[in-house]
């Protein structure tokens, strides 16, 4: 019996109800998947797959699914998932999403739901993410209003063909942060003299440089990159593509594709768009749109059944362009950086 991460994690401050358990979702915890039924389309998952992706997760160090257990069942009768995204922005900080919020159907009405969300809000702020986000309907938006949560930008989302989902991808070779081979073929929109890469250890200042113009930095030592780097790196699910300026090795250009694992849709895969920057002295020229263009492909390639991005009303028009749709709410709160501990990984 192994379980998804640290149980010190759990927060000692948010009352359990008696004869119930707040714990870590463990390898053999197979029945979670009857639970995730009741939440959205799970399909076939046999044992093994499912500790294949539990491993996958916990490698991973950015996973922790939090599990309510009926004490002598024992039943898993509510879940919910915090996941930790590793960013340079806010000087290499992380971010917090929460995910499949579920509570077993028979178990409704007596505030399970609740008690997750202030588990997962308390650990948020132990591990020290500067934002916390989900997504929701609209009639869930007062719920989540009671956690801090507000709407502050908008969801936008597309779907793809879950049947040609790979199994695995090629390993990054060298200092590239992913195997460049999953690039999509360059194309005819390709300006002369711009190179489409992988983000490269050695391209700290550049990057950086390029991350001012879109939001905070901060200070971030060689070392906080290099470690951040080689955390995305074995995580394996981090694409930063970046534009290279060939005749002044400048980088003008960067987004990043992140993959989420997931045991819903057969332990499929999600995609989001994150940081999407163009250098000011090159806006006008579409790299924007080249940008976007290259992470839709390589989501569809990497075989996830849904890409999503967050942006202002402003630039929904131009999302538009590359199939997405605002389908539900984006809430968000943010926590104080001046005091947010580092990142625990017990």
């Amino acid at each position: 019996m192994v379980s998804l991460f640290d149980e010190r994690l759990l927060p000692s401050n948010v009352p359990i109800p008696d004869g119930y358990r707040l714990r870590a979702l463990r390898n053999d915890d197979y029945e979670y998947l009857e639970l995730l039924k009741q939440l959205t389309s799970v399909g076939f998952i046999n044992q093994l797959v499912f500790r294949k992706r539990f491993n996958a997760m916990k490698n991973a160090q950015s996973y922790y699914i939090v599990v309510l257990e009926q004490l002598g069942s024992p039943k898993i009768v509510g879940a919910a998932t915090l996941l930790i995204e590793f960013k340079y922005i806010h000087e290499a900080g992380t971010r917090g999403r929460v995910e499949d919020v579920v509570v077993d159907e028979k178990m409704r009405g007596m505030k399970f739901g609740a008690l997750l969300n202030r588990v997962l809000v308390e650990m948020a702020q132990t591990i020290g993410v500067y934002k916390l986000s989900l997504e929701c309907k609209t009639e869930l938006i007062t719920f989540y209003n009671k956690f801090g949560y507000n709407k502050t930008l908008h969801f936008l989302d597309q779907r793809f063909d879950e049947s040609s989902a790979p199994v695995h991808w090629p390993k990054a070779r060298g200092n590239s942060l992913f195997n460049e081979d999953l690039l999509p073929p360059s194309d005819s929109n390709l300006p002369a003299g711009i190179r489409v890469r992988s983000l490269h250890s050695d391209d700290m200042d550049e990057y950086l440089k390029l991350l001012e113009q879109l939001t905070s930095v901060g200070y971030v030592s060689k070392t906080d990159f290099e470690k951040r780097f080689a955390t995305m790196k074995t995580a394996d699910s981090y694409f930063i593509v970046v534009l290279e300026d060939l005749s002044t090795s400048k980088v003008v250009g960067a987004a990043t594709l992140v993959v989420e694992f997931k045991y819903i849709h057969e332990c499929g895969l999600r995609g989001r768009v994150e940081d999407v920057v163009v250098d000011e002295s090159m806006r006008g020229k579409k790299l924007g749109v080249l940008l976007n263009r290259i992470l839709v492909e390589m989501a569809k390639n990497l075989g996830v059944y849904k890409l999503s991005l967050e942006c202002k009303t402003d630039l929904i028009p131009f999302y538009t362009k590359f199939g997405y749709k605002e389908n539900i709410h984006f809430m968000v709160q943010r926590f104080d950086e001046e005091t947010a501990p580092p990142v625990i990984q017990l």
